[in-house]
């Protein structure tokens, strides 16, 4: 059953060429929302430039940004948090309130944790996520102490990445589930996460009742977003 929809304003999201994950509880879900969403597909964004750091998708981000706020968004942010890369050139180039990553919570997350405790994030590739990505989302790892883990090598991995994802939410949570409980053993002293990919908000309750823990992600600033943006 749809939800319905209480607050009228509109969130734009900027999504990859590879399809979205369209399970409700999924970011780009209707069904996932109490209020309304507007997708647009960006030309030439696709996991694998997002993740190889490919800046030559700026321009197709700073079009489908305008285009939303055309189309009378409240707010924009995507489904991939490496585009964080640009975060500064996209909310430069519209008047409506800009996140592009998950990233972004990481402050706000790392505040509500006691000293000595880290944050967790846990990424669609861990190799591939660097300091830029961090700097992007308007924080460095010289301010907050963090520790990152990825799913590379696992299936939902693999699927991810394809044009037509084959990723169920069975397969996204148990991947996501013990890519969170290796990061974890490998760094005990993480008292939170925040999640970057957007594909992995289907396990996000799953996790927080497996762990314990505070689990931020996409649909976590997606709900920040409109709350705090103004009418249009």
């Amino acid at each position: 059953m749809r939800r319905r929809a209480v607050n009228n304003k509109t969130l734009g999201i900027l999504e990859l060429e590879n399809r979205p994950i369209g399970h409700p509880g999924a970011l780009c879900a209707p069904e996932t929302h109490q209020f309304p969403i507007k997708c647009l597909t960006v030309e030439g964004a696709n996991v694998a430039r997002l993740v190889a750091g490919d800046r030559s998708v700026k321009d197709a981000y700073i079009r489908g940004a305008q285009k939303l706020e055309s189309e009378g968004v409240a707010a924009i942010t995507t489904n991939c948090g490496f585009s964080s890369l640009h975060q500064a050139e996209v909310a430069a180039a519209v008047s409506v309130p800009v996140v592009m990553s998950s990233l972004a919570l990481v402050p706000l997350v790392a505040k509500s944790l006691p000293l000595g405790r880290k944050v967790g994030i846990l990424t669609y590739d861990s190799t591939k996520l660097a300091e830029r990505h961090l700097i992007g989302a308007g924080w460095s790892s010289t301010e907050i102490d963090v520790a990152i883990g990825g799913i590379e090598g696992s299936l939902t991995w693999q699927r991810l990445a394809d044009t037509f994802p084959d990723a169920t939410p069975d397969l996204i949570t148990a991947d996501v589930l013990a890519g969170a409980k290796s990061l974890l053993n490998a760094e005990p002293t993480v008292g939170a996460l925040v999640f970057e990919c957007a594909g992995f908000t289907l396990a996000a309750e799953a996790v927080r009742r497996d762990t314990g823990l505070l689990v931020a992600d996409f649909v976590t600033l997606a709900k920040m977003l409109i709350e705090v943006s103004p009418p249009v």
